[in-house]
């Protein structure tokens, strides 16, 4: 069985109407800052969008497990996060985290055996989220040969299929 690719956290805010943005990752889907997330209107056009998002998959790449726990041990996620969120408080304007997290909407996406799969999630607490379910019927499966517009409308369908538990 070929290799995972490197999983690529798409999150938006598009109920709030305030930005759409694309953050490489890691295999172990830690997001990686530099360089800069994608940051996009949320009523960009479908082909910007789905190329978009191919960039960022492009620039996704696979750690080892001893990478992760060296990244993860030293702090350097953690500090990476929250220089994140604080330049996108300031861009965006939000007082808090609360306000910046409160309808944000989160998918998954990997790359895997010529498919791009679409992972919705389940916002579970301010700035947590988990998957809905390992193997159910909110994910999509694309050909990885799908045109940006259509790329672009799978992961626009993943967003209306994410669960919120936040208020």
């Amino acid at each position: 069985m070929q290799d995972r690719l490197a999983p690529v956290i798409a999150q938006t805010a598009s109920s709030t109407n305030i930005f759409a943005a694309f953050s490489r990752s890691s295999a172990r889907n830690i997001q990686r800052t530099k360089p800069d997330p994608f940051f996009l209107a949320p009523d960009v056009d479908d082909a910007t969008l789905g190329a978009t998002l191919r960039l960022a998959l492009a620039g996704s790449k696979r750690i080892s497990a001893q990478e992760f726990i060296k990244l993860f041990e030293s702090r350097v996620i953690h500090q990476l996060s929250e220089d994140r969120e604080r330049e996108t408080m300031q861009k965006y304007g939000y007082k808090t985290k609360r306000a910046m997290y409160k309808n944000m909407l989160c998918c998954w996406i990997s790359v895997a055996d010529g498919k791009i799969e679409i992972k919705p999630t389940r916002h579970k607490s301010l700035d947590s989220y988990s998957g809905i379910s390992n193997n159910g019927p909110e994910i999509q499966c694309v050909p990885v040969t799908i045109s940006d517009a259509d790329l672009s409308a799978a992961l626009r369908e993943g967003f209306k299929r994410c669960i919120s538990s936040v208020s």
